[in-house]
């Protein structure tokens, strides 16, 4: 991609932000653009703002369950009544696709001396309800204790990432997440995610709390 082109997205996408009430939308803004590039697939640029923190003593519904696709056939595991802390400090951001037969590669982040890590998995719903989970693309901090809090996206802050999609894909439901603390992930323990947060089924906790949204993205033409 032309240095030209990703200059002409990032101030689009930079002037996005700004001229949007930041409060409006709590703990992370996301924008995205994207085109058809020379192979025939769709490169996508995206930007995330941090806009925390999410209000303070928020907790699951009481009925709430999370799937274990770890299992098979996959479980129901209770969540309910859970509490998603204040969490301000961005640790995990991503996209869920809508569908499970689409090719995500080239999945980057822009800046060089960040250590969120990008990649496509598998995620928590299941769009067609044919057994198999909608693609994901997500980036996130690594799950040791390799990193600090300097390391997150913190309030105010932001992070530009790209990836490449075999098809078109225009509405994503978003997701980021935030954790008070460094710890986000035990490796001891039965590890979940959904749309709430990253949950230690073992403990009974949620040890980072996630914000999801539909958003669209904006086709860039000038190609």
């Amino acid at each position: 991609m032309e240095r030209g082109l990703l200059f002409s997205v990032l101030l689009f996408c930079l002037g996005a932000f700004y001229s949007t009430n930041a409060l409006a939308m709590p703990l992370g803004n996301i924008h995205i653009t994207y085109w058809k590039n020379h192979h025939g697939q769709y490169t996508y640029f995206m930007v995330i703002k941090n806009t925390g923190p999410i209000a303070p003593e928020v907790t699951t519904p009481n009925s709430h369950t999370i799937t274990n696709w770890q299992t098979f056939p996959p479980t129901q595991v209770p969540a309910g009544d859970k509490l998603l802390d204040d969490d301000e400090n961005l640790v995990v951001f991503g996209l869920d696709t809508g569908r499970d037969d689409i090719i995500i590669s080239n999945v980057l982040t822009l800046d060089t001396h960040s250590k969120f890590h990008g990649e496509e998995e598998p995620g928590v719903d299941d769009s067609d309800n044919d057994g198999t989970p909608n693609q994901t693309v997500a980036w996130h901090l690594p799950f040791d204790d390799s990193w600090g809090l300097n390391d997150t996206v913190k309030p105010g802050d932001w992070i530009a990432v790209m990836f490449t999609l075999s098809d078109e894909v225009k509405n994503f439901n978003s997701w980021v997440g935030g954790s008070d603390d460094a710890y986000i992930w035990n490796v001891q323990s039965t590890m979940l995610e959904d749309g709430f947060g990253i949950y230690d089924a073992d403990n009974g906790l949620y040890l980072a709390s996630i914000l999801v949204r539909k958003i669209q993205a904006k086709k860039y033409y000038n190609f």
